[in-house]
């Protein structure tokens, strides 16, 4: 798609500043406006051409910069998954403030599920954590859950979704891609969005649209070969034993896309536990982690979150971690496999 510079257009206000590209929605940034499609966009849009979506941001996508071409010794980082933060709630979440501050990791991924009932008090207690994580030093990237969508104790939200604005929120208050490509150093991580809302048989399990399964393929592989690969979600592409809710509509189909692109580690959470495998791809090995969820909502026992340490060509260390107590986090489980 060829961008038209938005700069000396008659009708000025219905195009983004940033793409060119005529749009329908904007969303304030200062002085001036930057489409949501610029910044959130639905990739069954971007796949299919639709010419509201930013080119650029498909090119900025694949780009590797130089500096990320060259290979640390290891990456570290952080799983968080199924939050719910509450008006009156959230404190499991903000006992991580110390122990981040002392254990500084690489990335720190949250898989959803930011809420519980998707208001707006608990949209702003969630980004105003969120920003507290980046200023520390640590890059986030974060993808929405089912509860994050409004249709759990939230009636009001339906006639969003029924207009298609199921995400208003996210935008207005998150204000994040709703699907993250973040790329650093030999390392590149992307979230997908399972989480669409109100569908006759596939809400609860959640899915994934034709599209981003295709841009998913095309963003694995167009990452050279030894980066470290990462697709994040909120809903499971293994049913664990442990597990409440079935995986993903079509989990061994999009499962298998993901192995053969390439993908190294492949993260969520919904079920509110934690469990691991290793499964075989040609070339090498996929580590598929569940996460357990940082609330008081917990099915196996105590609240908790999951550390990955991946040491290039040699091995993986997952840990997982309990909040007990008042404000308590010690280690639980140890987890480490051989690549």
């Amino acid at each position: 798609m060829e961008i038209i510079p938005a700069e000396g257009r008659s009708e000025r206000k219905k195009y983004c500043r940033v793409c060119g590209s005529r749009v329908r929605r904007f969303n304030n940034d200062g002085d001036w406006k930057k489409c949501v499609v610029c910044l959130h966009r639905t990739h069954s849009e971007h796949m299919a051409g639709n010419k509201r979506v930013c080119a650029l941001c498909s090119r900025e996508e694949c780009n590797i910069p130089q500096e990320y071409q060259i290979r640390p010794d290891s990456v570290s980082l952080l799983l968080l998954t199924d939050l719910h933060f509450s008006r009156g709630g959230g404190k499991e979440i903000l006992c991580l403030k110390k122990w981040l501050k002392e254990r500084v990791m690489d990335y720190v991924l949250i898989s959803g599920d930011l809420t519980s009932g998707a208001d707006s008090v608990e949209y702003r207690r969630a980004a105003g954590w969120i920003r507290e994580v980046e200023l520390s030093g640590m890059r986030v990237a974060v993808v929405p859950g089912n509860h994050d969508i409004g249709y759990w104790r939230n009636v009001s939200s339906l006639g969003k979704q029924l207009s298609g604005d199921k995400y208003h929120r996210w935008t207005e208050i998150i204000d994040r891609p709703i699907e993250p490509c973040l790329r650093g150093p030999f390392f590149m991580s992307l979230g997908l969005n399972t989480a669409h809302g109100i569908s006759p048989t596939r809400f609860l399990n959640g899915y994934l649209r034709s599209g981003q399964r295709a841009r998913a393929r095309e963003l694995l592989a167009a990452t050279p070969p030894g980066h470290l690969k990462v697709v994040f979600c909120h809903h499971p592409l293994v049913t664990f034993p442990n597990s409440y809710h079935k995986a993903i509509f079509r989990a061994d189909e999009i499962k298998r896309e993901m192995l053969d692109s390439g993908a190294d580690l492949l993260l969520w959470g919904h079920q509110h536990s934690f469990d691991t495998i290793e499964m075989e791809r040609g070339g090498g090995k996929c580590i598929a982690v569940q996460g357990p969820t940082m609330s008081e909502r917990t099915r196996d026992g105590l609240p908790g979150f999951v550390s990955v340490h991946w040491f290039f060509d040699r091995k993986v260390i997952i840990k997982s971690y309990r909040v007990e107590g008042k404000c308590s986090i010690k280690e639980d489980r140890v987890v480490e496999y051989s690549l």
